[in-house]
């Protein structure tokens, strides 16, 4: 029996990737636009120049950063081998040339994030998110975060972020430029003062539309890797139930409040997620003793739970 739909899957694979490769061409777009609007062909090829020195730039180490930020520390093996053995796993399934290093943040909060990229790049779980979620689900999320990892999502938004910042600096230069000169202008600048001050703003949509593609993708990336998008259903509700839903939440569900997040809605994930499960659910395939969550930072050893098999 199939475990999951591949067509459906080649299917979601192939929309994200079109739609974050035409996200990141209207990006350079207004970025190119906006260079040539204010300095002239010449514009562009600066343009182009600063958002590729910028994503060469190193940043922050992943561990430093989460260390500084969350309050991260990491999570040796000894302190949890079943956890560390799920992520070998996962990283062996995904073709990660090593094992992300696991971060424990000391948080009641349900959060789980992937940062850097290659061999910097980092997984990190909250104590809430160690404390409630089953084995199960800990490792559709963790499989979700590896996803990101081996795409190299986060380097698609810093280019994204890094193309933003550029077109920021170049409209206000421009907005700068038309009203000092304003006066002996012979004609009105009416379109290229509008286009100035709402290419920012476009960029940043579309920034926020990449995002949300990637986070589909690795939904779909991480069903792959588990076989088992039923259980990345079960973890987002989970944390819906037990994080409950505030007022921000509220108001970006629906209409034009969408455009403004960085996630999908959870009904859109769970509904794409849905797509790749054949019905019935698979057989599941128990656990080897190697990978079973022990006593995890005091909390009391995990129930046996089930990981499905290969193909």
């Amino acid at each position: 029996m199939p475990r999951l739909n591949s067509a459906v899957l080649a299917r979601h694979h192939r929309r994200n990737r079109t739609q974050s490769l035409l996200i990141l061409a209207g990006i350079g777009a207004w970025m190119a636009m906006i260079g040539w609007l204010v300095v002239g062909p010449e514009g562009i090829v600066w343009a182009v120049i600063g958002t590729v020195l910028v994503l060469l730039v190193q940043p922050v180490r992943s561990t430093t950063l989460l260390k500084a930020l969350y309050g991260a520390v990491p999570l040796a093996p000894a302190e949890a081998p079943g956890l560390h053995g799920i992520m070998r796993e996962l990283s062996t399934r995904a073709g990660l040339e090593q094992v992300p290093p696991l971060l424990y943040i000391p948080r009641r909060e349900l959060v789980a994030l992937s940062t850097g990229w290659g061999a910097d790049g980092t997984i990190a779980l909250s104590d809430g998110m160690l404390r409630h979620l089953p084995g199960r689900e800990l490792a559709a999320v963790l499989a979700h975060e590896t996803s990101h990892l081996r795409s190299g999502d986060l380097k698609l938004l810093r280019l994204a972020e890094a193309a933003g910042r550029l077109t920021r600096m170049l409209s206000l230069f421009g907005v700068f430029l038309i009203l000092l000169y304003l006066p002996s202008l012979d004609q009105s600048p009416t379109i290229a003062l509008a286009l100035l001050v709402v290419a920012p703003m476009v960029n940043d949509l579309l920034t926020l539309k990449l995002s949300r593609t990637r986070e589909f993708d690795a939904d779909a990336g991480g069903a792959e890797l588990t076989g088992d998008p039923e259980g990345l259903i079960r973890a987002l509700d989970r944390i819906e139930r037990l994080q409950g839903v505030n007022n921000w939440e509220r108001l970006t569900r629906g209409g034009w409040g969408r455009w403004i997040r960085t996630h999908p809605t959870m009904e859109e994930r769970v509904e794409r997620l849905r797509e790749l499960a054949p019905q019935p659910l698979p057989q599941w395939l128990l656990v080897p003793e190697s990978l079973m969550m022990p006593s995890l930072l005091g909390l009391p050893p995990a129930p046996r739970w089930w990981w499905p098999g290969r193909r």
